[in-house]
C-alpha cells in the first residue's frame, strides 16, 4: 500500500471510495454547475486539475463542449485512458491565450494552490469577458491553515474564498453548501481503508461557487 507521503488523490483507496472523479459528489456538482451556467455545444471549457480527465470527457459527451484539461501530475494523465485535450501544466501558469474560454471548472483543487492569487489571476486571464468560473472545494470553519499538501489542511473559510474572488474581478452568482457529499466520501474512505490528515483537527465542509468574470479590464 502506498505510504502516507503519497497524496490522497493518487492513492487507490480514493479511487475505490470516490470513483474516477476523485472528489466528493462525483459528477453531481459538475452537472449542477454546467446546467446553471447553460453550457451548450461549442462552448470552450477548461478543467483545471483535471486528474484522470473524466470531467473533460463528460463535458464533451454530455454537453457538447470543446473541453480541455490541465493537470500537473504525469501519473494522472497517464491514467486518463485516451481522453483528448489533456495537457500537463499547472493551474497557476495556464498555457493558453487570454480570453480563450467560456467557462473554467476547478473542482477539489483550488485549495491546493501554493499561490491562490496567481491562480485566480490566470483564471481571469483565460476567461472571456463575462465567462464563468466554477469552484467546488473543501472549506473550513476556522482560519487554521497548514503547509501540508492536502485539501483538508489548506481549506479556508468560505468568506475568505469569496473575498479572493471579488478581489480578482469575479462577481459571485451562486454559493451552495454541499457538505453531505464530503461526509459520504469520508465514510466510504473509512471502509476503503484510507483517510486524510485533517490538518489541525478541523471542521470541514464542501462548497460549490459559480462566479462571473468582470466585463471590464482587471489589473489585479
Amino acid at each position: 500500500m502506498p505510504g502516507p507521503s503519497v497524496p490522497l488523490w493518487e492513492r487507490p483507496e480514493l479511487r475505490v471510495a470516490a470513483g474516477t472523479t476523485l472528489r466528493p459528489g462525483g459528477f453531481s456538482l459538475t452537472d449542477r454547475a454546467a446546467e446553471a451556467i447553460g453550457i451548450t455545444p461549442g462552448w470552450r471549457v477548461l478543467d483545471v486539475g483535471c486528474g484522470l480527465g473524466v470531467t473533460v470527457a463528460r463535458l464533451r459527451s454530455r454537453y457538447g463542449a470543446e473541453a480541455w484539461g490541465v493537470e500537473p501530475s504525469s501519473g494522472q494523465i497517464a491514467g486518463a485512458e485516451g481522453v483528448p485535450g489533456l495537457i500537463r501544466a499547472r493551474g497557476d501558469h495556464l498555457p493558453f491565450r487570454s480570453r480563450s474560454f467560456d467557462a473554467l471548472f476547478c473542482e477539489c483543487v483550488f485549495s491546493l494552490f501554493d499561490d491562490p492569487a496567481q491562480g485566480l489571476a490566470e483564471f481571469y486571464r483565460v476567461l472571456r469577458p463575462g465567462g464563468f468560473l466554477v469552484l467546488a472545494d473543501l472549506f473550513a470553519q476556522d482560519g487554521c491553515v497548514s503547509g501540508e499538501a492536502s485539501c483538508a489542511a489548506r481549506a479556508r473559510p468560505l468568506v475568505e474564498v469569496r473575498e479572493q474572488l471579488e478581489e480578482h474581478g469575479f462577481s459571485l452568482l451562486l454559493a451552495e453548501d454541499h457538505s453531505r457529499h464530503l461526509r459520504d466520501l469520508a465514510a466510504r474512505l473509512i471502509w476503503a481503508g484510507g483517510g486524510e490528515d485533517r490538518g489541525c483537527d478541523r471542521r470541514l465542509g464542501y462548497f460549490l461557487m459559480i462566479a462571473r468574470q468582470g466585463e471590464t479590464n482587471h489589473a489585479g
